[in-house]
C-alpha cells in the first residue's frame, strides 16, 4: 500500500513540474512569440541597432522623449513605435521550408530592438525586425530569449492594419527628430531680436515689453512705444504660437563655407520665464545636380528662393525652413516702428 502511495506521489509530482514548466513557458514574456508589450507606460528606454552598427536611442525623462538624450522625439514617430509595440501580435510562424531564407535575409538586413522599462540598466525584451512578408500584409521578426535567438521567425501583424512595420523601427535620425520650434502664446513672450548679417545694420532691431507697451532698440537709438507699430509687434509675438522647422541634418554640404559666406540673419527669443532660443539662418545654394530654378524673369538662381537652413543653436542641429512660414518675422526695423 505504501509503494502505491509513493509511485503515485512521485508520478503526481512530475505531473506538477511538467506543468508548472508548460504554463511558465507560455506566461514567460520572453518566449518567441511574445512580441505585444503592453508595458507602454513603464518604458523608459527604447534602443534601435541596425545590422551597419547604426544605433539609435529614445529615451524618456518625466513625460517627455528624446533622441539620443538631447533632441526632442517626432510625435508621430513616436506615436507609430509604441502603437506598435502595444498591439503587434505574432500573426503565425514563419513556414519550415521558409525558414532558412527568412534567417538569412534577417541577418543581412534587420534592426534589434531592445526596450528597457522603469529605468533598468538591462533590457526585459528584445526582439529582430526584419522586411514584409512576400504578401507585405506583415513583417518577420525573431524574439531573443536569454541572450539567444529563438528557434523561429514570425510574421507579425498590427490589428486593422495591412502592411508591414519595419520602418516604424528605423535607426536613421531624421525622422525621429521633431520639427516644432516653438508654441507660445503672445503674452509669454518678453522679447525677440533680428539682426540682419547681410543688410544695413540699421535694419536689425530689438523688440522688448515695457510695462504695459514695446520699446524698439536699433544700431543707433532706442523707441519708446509711442514710436512703435502696435500691430506689427503684436504680429511677430504671434508668430510663435506654432513655428515649425522643415527637415533635420546631421550636418549641411559645404557647411563651413556656407555659415561663413551665406550668413542671413540670427533670430533671438527671450520668454517672460526667462528660457531662451536662438537660431541663425542662412542661404541656401541651388544644388548643382538639381534642376535649375529661376526667377520671374527667367533669371537662373543660384540661391534657393523657398527653403533656407536653419541652425538651431539649442540642439546644435541644422534644419531647412520654409521662407513662407518664417517672412513673417524677417522684418527691418523700418517695418516695426511708426511711419
Amino acid at each position: 500500500m505504501k509503494k502505491t502511495f509513493f509511485i503515485v506521489a512521485f508520478f503526481s509530482l512530475l505531473v506538477g513540474v511538467a506543468i508548472y514548466f508548460y504554463w511558465s513557458k507560455f506566461s514567460n514574456p520572453q518566449d518567441e512569440k511574445s512580441f505585444t508589450t503592453p508595458e507602454i507606460g513603464a518604458l523608459t528606454k527604447i534602443v534601435l541597432k541596425d545590422r551597419a552598427a547604426n544605433v539609435l536611442e529614445l529615451s524618456k525623462v518625466d513625460s517627455a522623449w528624446f533622441v539620443n538624450g538631447k533632441l526632442p522625439v517626432n510625435p508621430v514617430a513616436l506615436n507609430d513605435i509604441l502603437y506598435a509595440l502595444e498591439f503587434m501580435y505574432a500573426d503565425y510562424p514563419v513556414p519550415a521550408n521558409a525558414v532558412s531564407n527568412v534567417m538569412t535575409q534577417m541577418i543581412k538586413n534587420s534592426t534589434k530592438v531592445s526596450l528597457y522599462k522603469n529605468n533598468a540598466e538591462e533590457p526585459f525584451k528584445v526582439f529582430y525586425v526584419g522586411g514584409p512578408n512576400h504578401q507585405q500584409d506583415g513583417t518577420y521578426m525573431l524574439m531573443e530569449i536569454d541572450g539567444e535567438a529563438a528557434e523561429k521567425p514570425y510574421v507579425v501583424s498590427l490589428p486593422g492594419f495591412r502592411g508591414y512595420v519595419t520602418y516604424r523601427f528605423s535607426t536613421l535620425k531624421s525622422p525621429w527628430v521633431s520639427s516644432a520650434f516653438t508654441k507660445y502664446l503672445p503674452d509669454e513672450i518678453q522679447s525677440f531680436e533680428i539682426e540682419y548679417f547681410q543688410e544695413d545694420k540699421e535694419s536689425s532691431f530689438l523688440l522688448s515689453r515695457e510695462n504695459k507697451g514695446y520699446s524698439v532698440q536699433t544700431a543707433t537709438a532706442k523707441y519708446e512705444n509711442e514710436a512703435v507699430n502696435t500691430i506689427a509687434a503684436e504680429q511677430i509675438f504671434a508668430s510663435f504660437s506654432s513655428l515649425n522647422f522643415e527637415n533635420y541634418y546631421d550636418s549641411i554640404p559645404e557647411q563651413d563655407s556656407i555659415v561663413q559666406n551665406l550668413h542671413y540673419l540670427d533670430l533671438k527669443l527671450v520668454l517672460k520665464n526667462g528660457v531662451k532660443h536662438h537660431v541663425s539662418v542662412y542661404f541656401k545654394p541651388v544644388p548643382k545636380d538639381q534642376n535649375p530654378l529661376f526667377d520671374k524673369d527667367g533669371n537662373t538662381l543660384s540661391i534657393d528662393n523657398n527653403l533656407l537652413y536653419a541652425y538651431n543653436h539649442d540642439s546644435k542641429t541644422f534644419f531647412n525652413i520654409q521662407y513662407y512660414t518664417f517672412e513673417k518675422l524677417f522684418l527691418k526695423s523700418s517695418d516695426i516702428l511708426k511711419k
